[in-house]
């Protein structure tokens, strides 16, 4: 049913959704905001997504191999939010190529994760938010991002915020000044 109706709706600019089975959005060629729930993903189907989006949301999120690769080439992307993700093998591999108009990143309560970023990851980025994260830290690479601007960490890990002020220090070294890291933590 939410198929029929969402493919007499072409023109949306802008979609908040829930998913109960896989669907193909990639027909959505204008639709430039996407936040998408989709408990019930196993990871087996590959959600296709319009290229034309700037803005993605995923919630309670199974993210394979392939998808994440899919999400990281979208051609438009500035704004990526997941919150209450997993990734495949509870590994997120990054590399040289993807997301390169990403300018936001906001990762909320993504599960037990090793990130990997390959050299020149997000070479565009400039705010990076880590909420209820359990990673064991930021990519070094991310020492290496001159647009950054922001870190906000919040309630995560004590190795993550080490890796926050690492990268801090090295982007100062570079001299990039604006560099702001901002901490939030259980007292």
């Amino acid at each position: 049913m939410e198929g029929k109706i969402l493919r007499c709706s072409p023109n949306l600019l802008k979609l908040k959704c829930s998913l109960q089975e896989f669907q193909d959005l990639s027909f959505l060629n204008l639709l430039e905001s996407l936040s998408l729930a989709y408990p019930h993903n196993d990871g087996t189907h590959l959600i296709s997504l319009p290229l034309n989006l700037r803005k993605l949301t995923l919630v309670s999120f199974y993210m394979s191999r392939e998808q994440a690769k899919i999400i990281g080439r979208l051609p438009n992307l500035v704004v990526l939010k997941l919150q209450e993700c997993s990734f495949e093998g509870n590994q997120w591999n990054t590399t040289e190529g993807e997301f390169q108009q990403l300018k936001v990143l906001k990762l909320s309560s993504v599960h037990d994760t090793e990130w990997n970023a390959s050299c020149d990851p997000f070479p565009r980025l400039e705010q990076l938010v880590l909420k209820y994260c359990y990673l064991e830290k930021i990519p070094s690479s991310f020492c290496d991002i001159p647009t950054l601007k922001m870190i906000g960490i919040h309630y995560c890990r004590q190795s993550v915020v080490e890796s926050a002020m690492q990268i801090e220090e090295e982007q100062r070294d570079m001299g990039n000044e604006e560099l702001q890291v901002i901490i939030s933590s259980y007292t």
